[in-house]
């Protein structure tokens, strides 16, 4: 009887896949913005792991890869503004690890809308230390 009572006094852990999945979209679109957008290689570190990779529609890159590319754009950069929207649709939790899939779209603006891209995109992010981070992404652009 009393093993009973404690055991009904106990409570469940929460199911916390519905709050980890909205930091870790929350990753995903800091990624974006501050690293992506924002051409800012510095911020990497926040978003991914030492050793993240991206399968880039046929091409592996990794933090190095990325950083190279946000100073690249930046020489290049004409005051474009890339504003990016996800459409997340697909998403498991397994311990400290989420997998998950979205849509991601981006609108090139300057002045006027100048163009837009669509994606479609998995990421896998693992919790390091209380904080998420993505550790591998795979994207494949869709044709226009």
């Amino acid at each position: 009887m009393f093993i009973l009572s404690i055991m009904s006094c106990q409570k469940e852990e929460p199911n916390n896949d519905a709050e980890a999945f909205k930091k870790v979209e929350q990753v995903v679109q800091g990624v974006f913005d501050n690293v992506w957008a924002a051409k800012n290689a510095e911020a990497i570190s926040k978003y991914h792991t030492d050793d993240f990779i991206i399968l880039e529609h046929g091409e592996v890159w990794t933090n190095e890869t990325i950083s190279n590319w946000c100073k690249e754009a930046k020489l290049r950069d004409e005051g474009t503004k890339r504003i990016n929207t996800f459409d997340f649709f697909k998403a498991k939790k397994e311990g400290n690890r989420v997998w998950m899939a979205y849509h991601n779209y981006a609108t090139f603006k300057k002045d006027t809308i100048l163009g837009k891209m669509q994606w479609l995109e998995s990421i896998v992010a693992v919790k390091q230390d209380s904080i998420w981070k993505l550790e591998m992404m795979h994207s494949t652009r869709i044709p226009k």
